[in-house]
Parts: C-alpha cells; structure tokens; sequence
C-alpha cells in the first residue's frame, strides 16, 4: 500500500482521481470517510484517573470543558464491488460479536451446560472483533498536516497514489 498528499479542498470536495483507492479499479461511487484530526480530546489528563475519586471528578470535569476532537470528512473513491466487499467483512465481524453476546446470554439462562455457552460466545467474540481489527487496520488513513492545506491519504493503492500525483482530477459522482 501507498500513500499520497493532496490539496485538503480536493479531498474535502472528491476532485481526486476516477481509480478507487483501495483496489486501482476505476472508480464507479465516492464514499464519505470522516476521520479525527488534530489535538483535540483529554490527552495526559487521562492520568487524573490513578487519582481516584478526586481525579475522577477533575477528569470529567476537563472532558466537560476542553473541546473534543475536530473531525475532517472526505469523499474518497471506491469501485462499487471492493466498497460491498469492505462493508460485508464489517457486517460480518459485528453480527460474529452480536451471537458472541447472545450466547454469553444464553449461559445465563441454559441449565445443564451453561460453561459450553462461554466458551462458544468467548470464541465468537474474539473472532468477530479480530475481523473488525483487520477492517479497520486495512482502512485508508487521513491526516491532515501543521498547515491545515494538505491531506495524506495512507493505505492506498499504488495505482491511484501514481494518478493523484499526476493530479488527475475527475470527479466521480455518488
């Protein structure tokens, strides 16, 4: 995978190129993918925490007070087919918790074997939140540079890295 700096209006607005950034296939939709961005959020004051009780109440406090993270939305384009794949993978993994969840409810209510229920709910848990971990990792990055103008899109295909740096605009409509 690659990763590519454009102009954060061409993000913002989807005038990147018509290849879809995960797979280099020409592009058919754009997707909105909102990220956070900057220094927002409690930082080091998470440490309050070991306070106990006093640091509690200062941490919610500060949470309260400071502002949260600033969000940036860009449109990105995807072929329609590598887009369903992506979102199937991701249904799958939280139906996969969902009955990990289920199960463990049904321990508390099945008599004879109830530890076989944990166990089946323990594996599905893990597995489910092992295919969301893998979901999430492979998502295209963004971050935003100190000048606020350029965005970096990581995680990229090399087709569509080598087309934005060529600036080959064309706008794929949703």
């Amino acid at each position: 995978m690659a990763a590519v700096s454009v102009f954060v209006d061409d993000a913002i607005l989807g005038r990147l190129p018509s290849v879809c950034i995960r797979s280099g296939q020409p592009a058919d939709m754009t997707v909105r993918s909102t990220r956070a961005v900057g220094n927002g959020g409690l930082g080091l004051f998470w440490l309050l925490f070991v306070l106990g009780p006093p640091g509690w109440v200062a941490l919610l406090v500060f949470a309260c007070l400071l502002p949260g993270e600033e969000q940036l939305t860009v449109l990105v384009p995807y072929a329609r087919s590598v887009w369903d794949g992506e979102r199937q993978r991701r249904r799958a993994g939280m139906a996969t918790v969902a009955a990990g969840f289920a199960a463990l409810a049904l321990a508390l209510f099945v008599g004879p074997f109830p530890l076989i229920w944990v166990v089946i709910g323990t594996g599905l848990i893990t597995t489910g939140l092992g295919v969301l971990t893998v979901v999430w990792r492979r998502d295209v990055g963004i971050l935003l540079d100190a000048s606020r103008r350029w965005v970096t899109l990581t995680g990229v295909h090399p087709d569509f890295a080598r087309a934005a740096e060529r600036g080959e605009a064309g706008v794929v409509r949703p």
